[in-house]
Formats: structure tokens, sequence, C-alpha cells
């Protein structure tokens, strides 16, 4: 039920705010809503909900790997330690991505954007997620 209401949210979502940043280094596409900042989902809804994510014309969203994730962080930035592009973010919360952490075979790592930290978490956590899709 849960994973039906994230896909409703995710499709009424991309029709009424399609805010998206660019990042000319990677080439990928990010998601930047307001679900980036205000929904807490675990790992397998995460996947569910971008798989279902449709911003403008972009419908390939997937969660971004743990590199990837690393790409938006910028250092020289606290609270929130990302690129001054995004809107959304909440740096008190880890975001998911999509690598799992060699520890454990049910964690998988993530980025806090208050500093740029990484660690790990279960993947039945509730945590953000900030899709990605790659240019076409």
């Amino acid at each position: 039920m849960r994973i039906i209401l994230m896909m409703t949210v995710a499709l009424s979502m991309a029709m009424a705010e399609p805010t998206m940043v660019k990042d000319p280094k990677t080439n990928l596409i990010w998601e930047d809503t307001k679900h980036v900042s205000e929904e807490k989902v675990t790992l397998f809804e995460a996947k569910a909900y971008c798989q279902a994510l449709k911003l403008d014309t972009f419908e390939n969203w997937r969660v971004p790997t743990l590199s990837e994730l690393l790409s938006i962080v910028d250092y020289a930035r606290y609270d929130p330690a990302i690129l001054k592009e995004f809107s959304h973010v909440d740096g008190d919360t880890l975001y998911w991505s999509n690598t799992p952490y060699h520890g454990s075979a049910n964690s998988f790592w993530g980025v806090k954007f208050e500093d740029g930290a990484t660690e790990d978490a279960s993947e039945t956590y509730n945590r953000y997620v900030r899709c990605v899709s790659a240019v076409k």
C-alpha cells in the first residue's frame, strides 16, 4: 500500500513541481523537489519511487551510487554541504545510495549533506532519497 502511495506521490509531484539540477561535470540530472527533504523511505521504497518518478521528459530515474552522491557534495560549505544549485536538502539525515556496504549484507552507503560525511544504514531504515538520471 505504501509503495502505491509513493508512486502516486511521485507522479503528482512530477506534474506539480518539475525541479531538477543538471551537473555539467558528470552529465547527470538530479531530482530537486520537496520530496528529497520531506519524505523518508526504506531503500526498497526509494528504488520504487525513483523508478516511478517522471520529471519533465525524464523517466529513467534511479537511486544514485555513493560516488554519484559524493559528486554533488561541496566541502567548502556546511549545513548544507551540497552544491549551491540545490534548493531542497536536509543536512541532518542520511541520503540513500545504491552502493552496498561491505560490512553487512543488508546495509548500504549514504551521505549526510550537513558536512558530506558517509555512513552505512540498514536497508530497512527510513532515509531520504535524491533520484538521479543520466542525460540522454
